[in-house]
């Protein structure tokens, strides 16, 4: 065969061939998953595995378990609450479909979820609802369970009677490591008709309240104390010691329990 005819036939293939590809990268397109174009397209998918809706936990930790369908590549959520150290606006995406939500108060949360995939699309949104439990009635309360102030700045966390019933008088103590936080006496308030208050200068403020308010005791969840603190440095925990109550007709009423605050500093 003359060496231009040859020449000719091999143009010719290489032009059916590009030919072949070029419409097989066409198709390779129009298959792709995440192209909105594809006629088999799926939106993103969200759901909440874990915790059931409404559901009510006697502990201050919950373990939230997302799922999307198999394009999902991130997560994110945000907790819609009255509690006001706990509310939080969208998190960042993160590939991990599990969220751990840890020191939360005697609240009711909600948690909304979203997914999306890697060209962007998000899911509609998911959520669930449910309560915190965790301290028995009969007890004593502080609130949050968590702070986090930043280096040398003040900060209150607040004690309540929960769910006490004909309590007249109480008395505990409140104790801290005063390396990592003091305790700033004159911003510090009681609520009760009768307040006594001794701060040993060091690590333990000591308090006996009174109420007589028609002899009904303190009111349920009512407020006690706000207790004022200056943060120094690191990790530490502020804790009820002590505690003990009276009724109006001078018998000993059981304390059912007690929780601390976490100290976080910034």
């Amino acid at each position: 065969m003359p060496y231009y005819l040859v020449g000719y036939r091999l143009k010719k293939y290489l032009f059916i061939l590009l030919f072949f590809l070029g419409c097989e990268t066409f198709d390779l397109k129009t298959d792709n998953p995440l192209d909105p174009n594809n006629p088999d397209y799926v939106k993103p998918t969200i759901s909440i595995l874990s915790p059931s809706d409404q559901q009510t936990f006697d502990t201050d930790k919950v373990d939230v378990t997302l799922q999307g369908n198999e394009l999902v590549s991130d997560y994110r959520y945000k907790i819609v609450t009255s509690d006001v150290y706990k509310s939080s606006d969208w998190s960042s995406w993160s590939s991990s479909n599990k969220v751990s939500l840890e020191f939360l108060n005697e609240y009711t949360y909600t948690v909304n979820a979203q997914s999306k995939y890697l060209n962007e699309e998000t899911s509609d949104e998911a959520s669930v609802t449910f309560t915190v439990d965790a301290l028995k009635s009969s007890s004593l309360l502080l609130y949050p369970r968590q702070v986090q102030p930043s280096t040398n700045s003040s900060f209150k966390v607040e004690l309540y009677a929960h769910s006490l019933s004909n309590v007249s008088a109480l008395e505990y103590v409140i104790a801290f490591d005063p390396s990592k936080i003091t305790f700033i006496e004159n911003s510090s308030n009681t609520y009760g008709d009768v307040n006594v208050v001794n701060y040993d200068g060091i690590s333990k403020v000591y308090y006996t309240i009174g109420v007589y308010n028609n002899q009904t005791g303190f009111d349920k969840d009512q407020l006690i104390a706000e207790i004022s603190f200056r943060a120094i440095t690191a990790s530490s925990t502020i804790n009820i010691l002590s505690a003990a109550a009276k009724s109006f007709d001078g018998e000993t009423i059981e304390i059912a329990g007690t929780n601390q605050t976490r100290v976080d500093v910034k």
